[in-house]
C-alpha cells in the first residue's frame, strides 16, 4: 500500500514538472511575441521633406502631379513675343502660358491656358495642362500619357493664310486649272462687289472718297489695323469665353471690312480709269476689281508654256499680289476711319458726310 502511495505521489510529480515546463515554454513564446509587435508599434516615427520614416523603414512621399517630388513655379503668367516657351518636367505654372510667333513645349503642368500664335504646342509624356491648349497658325500634339483638361484647339496655317503666291511650277493642265480658278474667283468677287454696292451704297462712296483724297494716311492706318489685330485675337483666346470673339467675331469683321474697302477703292480706279466716260457706278467697280486683278492675271497667262515663262510670270504676278495688297490696306483704313462708313469726312456725326457723294449722282 505505501509503495503505491510511493509510486503516485512520484507520477503526480512528474507530470506536474512537465506541465510547468510546457507552461513556462509557451509563456515564453508569447512574451517574445507581444515584445515584437510592442517593439514594433513603439519604434521611431519621423516626417519630414524626404519624406517618413518608422523604425529603419523609409517611405517616400510624393508631392506635386503624378509623383513629382520637387517642382519649381515659375511664375502666375508667362507670355512672349517671338520666343519659344519649354516647361521642363518639373515645373510649373500657376497660370497661362502664352507666345506670338513661337511654339510652346510642355513636360511639366500648367494650371491655366496654353496658347501658341503661328506656332505650335507640344505635349510630353508627363506635361498637364489644366485649361485648354490653343495653337492659333500651328498644331497641337499630345505623347502618350499627356493630358489636356480643357478644349484642344488647332487651326493650322493652311486655314488661316491663302497661297497668295503660287509659283507656277506644275503641268500645264495643272496651271491652267489655277488660272481658270483665278478667273472665277475675279468674277465671284465683282458679283460680292456688286451686291456690297447695292445694299451699302452710301458706305461704300464714302470708303471711296476717303480712299481718294487720303490714300497715304488711310493706308499707314490700315497697316496699323493689321498688325494689332493679331494681338487682339490673341488677348480674346487667353480664356475661354473669348475664344468664339477671337477665332469667329473678329476675323468675320475684318472679313467685311476688307471687303467694302476692296468695293470702295476699286470703285475709286474705275473712275479714274474711265473719267468722263459716263460708266454707272456699277460698271466703275466692275472696272476696278478686273484692273486691281490685271497683273496676277496677266503672270498666271505667261506662266502657261512653263519652263523659263515661269519666272517671268512669278515676278508679274508678285507685282500684281503687291498691288491687291495696298489697295486693300487703304480700303481697311478707310473702313476703320469712317467706322465702316457711317462717317463722311469733317462730320463729327454719324451718318453725315461733309463731302458730296458725286458717285451717286451717276446711274
Amino acid at each position: 500500500m505505501t509503495t503505491k502511495w510511493i509510486v503516485g505521489l512520484v507520477a503526480i510529480a512528474v507530470i506536474g514538472m512537465a506541465l510547468a515546463g510546457a507552461a513556462f515554454v509557451l509563456l515564453g513564446i508569447v512574451g517574445t511575441a507581444t515584445c515584437e509587435v510592442v517593439d514594433s508599434v513603439v519604434s521611431e516615427v519621423r516626417i519630414d521633406d524626404n519624406g517618413v520614416r518608422v523604425g529603419d523603414t523609409e517611405y517616400e512621399v510624393k508631392h506635386g502631379r503624378r509623383g513629382r517630388d520637387r517642382v519649381r513655379y515659375l511664375g502666375e503668367d508667362i507670355v512672349r513675343f517671338g520666343d519659344d516657351i519649354v516647361i521642363e518636367e518639373d515645373e510649373m505654372v500657376d497660370g497661362d502660358v502664352v507666345t506670338i510667333l513661337g511654339s510652346i513645349v510642355v513636360d511639366g503642368a500648367v494650371e491655366g491656358d496654353v496658347v501658341a500664335v503661328m506656332g505650335s504646342i507640344t505635349l510630353g509624356a508627363n506635361g498637364e495642362i489644366d485649361g485648354d491648349a490653343v495653337a492659333v497658325g500651328g498644331s497641337v500634339e499630345k505623347e502618350r500619357g499627356a493630358r489636356v483638361r480643357g478644349e484642344t484647339v488647332s487651326i493650322g496655317t493652311a486655314a488661316m493664310i491663302p497661297r497668295t503666291c503660287p509659283i507656277g511650277m506644275g503641268g500645264f493642265f495643272s496651271r491652267s486649272g489655277k488660272l481658270f480658278a483665278l478667273i472665277m474667283w475675279i468674277i465671284l468677287l465683282i458679283i460680292l462687289g456688286l451686291i456690297v454696292l447695292a445694299v451699302a451704297r452710301r458706305a461704300v462712296c464714302r470708303v471711296r472718297t476717303r480712299s481718294r483724297k487720303e490714300a497715304f494716311k488711310m493706308g499707314l492706318i490700315g497697316l496699323l489695323t493689321e498688325v494689332l489685330v493679331l494681338p487682339v485675337i490673341v488677348l480674346f483666346c487667353i480664356t475661354v469665353i473669348g475664344i468664339p470673339i477671337g477665332l469667329i467675331a473678329i476675323p468675320l469683321l475684318l472679313a467685311l471690312a476688307l471687303l467694302l474697302g476692296f468695293v470702295g477703292v476699286s470703285q475709286a480706279v474705275g473712275e479714274r480709269m474711265g473719267e468722263g466716260s459716263g460708266r454707272s457706278v456699277y460698271m466703275n467697280v466692275a472696272v476696278g476689281i478686273l484692273v486691281l486683278h490685271a497683273l496676277v492675271l496677266l503672270g498666271w497667262i505667261v506662266r502657261l508654256p512653263g519652263g523659263m515663262f515661269s519666272v517671268a510670270g512669278n515676278v508679274i504676278g508678285f507685282i500684281g499680289e503687291a498691288v491687291i495688297y495696298v489697295a486693300a490696306t487703304v480700303g481697311l483704313g478707310a473702313v476703320i476711319v469712317s467706322k465702316f462708313g457711317t462717317r463722311g469726312m469733317g462730320d463729327g456725326t454719324a451718318g453725315g458726310d461733309a463731302v458730296s457723294c458725286d458717285c451717286e449722282e451717276t446711274t
